[in-house]
């Protein structure tokens, strides 16, 4: 992966050196042609980035082709391009590409990932995490309803399909007209651009956010239309003028909205020890092990649930902005307790939070606020309870109910032995597969599915008889999943 990081940097590098003296010296046909190059190397070198060798090579040969038929056909140059729209999306080729896989190496074959969120990026795997749960609705239509997921992948499709004719089809158009080569030609690209972004929203989030995101990017091409048009010069410039700053206003608008749209999934249980009714947050769950957001707070008050309800969402956007975590709250006749997970520099954070929910509430909190490195507070608070466990089996097990999968499912748990001995004994109870390849030190770490039919009180009885048995036996847990 660094060969193809250092690969591409330097051809980035070379063509940013090369472009001022293209734009300054050359022929304006002659900047036009190198400006189609600059614009296929950018396609292929995403794909070079972004996919991997192997497709990089098909891509290659799907382009050449077409290049050679468009050149050598000239007659039938839209016929052409319409199949070769066909020819990248369908990918005749995807079986060589597979041999080509298997042939190469992961560095040639395994796609680069650049991370440029830094120590941040718990809280931005915790984001993407809160946005597929609040466009979950959605999401479940593709399991629920079978002519959404059609619409989906056909709007999909086609906003694809009409992406690779329009390049394809403006790139042949500039190079059969560099001797009348014109600027304008190159706004088609913008197009391009807007149609790939729309199948990946629509892909990713569905019909709501695809509309969001085209009721911002048809501003550009209206205002370029405007400018063009034959009206008067006062009213082209002061209506393209106000159509700017519609644009500039409807753009923050929706970039205020977008850090607003949060979510809050719950493990829901009651804590006997602290007599107190506990929703801890399930998106957080996979990333609770992490070397950055070791800052912990906890803050509590005298007050009512019903009260923080009140301003629960307004907390939530609030992390949102400064980029921390609620990793849980838990709520008494007339206490209530917040914990919240910060990236360890932000300590100053901890406070102004205090402070903001102070405001908000109109009386003092308490807070106590310490590094948890191993997180074995939140472990003996959360994690590891009987009951969180009980909750987020139950809580998987309802998200399969959501997506009307009656079957059976499966309960399975990772835990440890320290002792060969206690693995054995597990054994005769359970189904238990070694995991030779998670062994740490002394540790025996093994994974021990259990079947059960989707209801609460059953998988309770399970799961508590499980734990028990587990703790006769000298094991622990570590973490449970739930298939069907």
């Amino acid at each position: 992966m660094k060969q193809r990081i250092i690969i591409s940097s330097i051809i980035i590098l070379l063509t940013i050196i090369a472009l001022p003296f293209v734009m300054i010296f050359a022929e304006q046909h002659e900047q036009g042609l190198f400006l189609i190059g600059v614009l296929i190397l950018a396609v292929y070198l995403a794909i070079f980035i972004f996919g991997n060798i192997p497709k990089l090579i098909i891509y290659m040969i799907y382009g050449g082709m077409t290049a050679f038929f468009l050149y050598a056909l000239q007659d039938y140059q839209i016929p052409i391009v319409m199949i070769a729209t066909l020819l990248f999306i369908l990918n005749p080729l995807a079986q060589f590409e597979n041999f080509l896989n298997e042939k190469m190496s992961d560095e040639q074959v395994l796609p680069i990932h650049i991370s440029i969120h830094g120590s941040k990026w718990p809280f931005f795997e915790y984001r993407k995490a809160m946005k597929n749960f609040y466009h979950l609705p959605q999401s479940r239509k593709l399991f629920t309803k079978k002519w959404y997921l059609r619409a989906r992948q056909l709007f999909m499709l086609l906003f694809i399909a009409g992406g690779i004719f329009l390049f394809i089809n403006q790139i042949n158009m500039i190079v059969n007209t560099l001797n009348d080569f014109s600027w304008d030609r190159f706004f088609t690209f913008y197009m391009v651009v807007i149609l790939f972004l729309l199948a990946w929203i629509i892909h990713l989030k569905g019909f709501t956010s695809m509309f969001r995101a085209l009721s911002v990017s048809l501003f550009p091409p209206i205002i370029y239309l405007v400018l063009i048009s034959s009206f008067a010069n006062s009213l082209r410039y002061s209506l393209a003028g106000s159509l700017f700053i519609i644009a500039i206003v409807t753009s923050i608008w929706e970039l205020m909205a977008l850090h607003q749209r949060v979510a809050y999934d719950a493990y829901e249980y009651y804590d006997v020890d602290r007599q107190l009714d506990v929703y801890a947050n399930a998106l957080f769950e996979p990333l609770v092990y992490n070397e950055s957001y070791t800052l912990c707070a906890d803050y509590r008050f005298r007050g009512t649930q019903k009260e923080f309800d009140r301003i629960f969402q307004d907390i939530l956007i609030y992390a949102n902005y400064f980029k921390f975590i609620i990793v849980a709250y838990a709520c008494g006749q007339q206490t209530v307790e917040i914990n919240a997970h910060f990236h360890y520099r932000d300590e100053k954070r901890v406070l102004k939070f205090k402070s903001y929910m102070e405001s908000k509430l109109k009386r003092k909190l308490d807070v106590h606020y310490y590094h948890d490195f191993n997180k074995t507070e939140y472990e003996q608070q959360f994690f590891h309870k009987p009951a969180y466990i009980i909750a987020r089996t139950q809580r998987l097990a309802e998200l399969l109910s959501d997506l009307q999968i009656t079957s059976k499912i499966i309960i399975s748990f990772i835990v440890y032995f320290e002792a060969l001995e206690d693995l054995e004994e597990m054994a005769k109870h359970y189904r238990l597969t070694p995991l030779t390849n998670m062994k740490v030190d002394q540790y025996l770490t093994a994974r021990i599915d259990i079947q059960s039919i989707n209801d609460d009180y059953v998988i309770e009885t399970k799961v508590r008889d499980f734990l028990l048995n587990l703790m006769i036996h000298s094991g622990t847990f570590v973490r449970v999943s739930v298939y069907y």
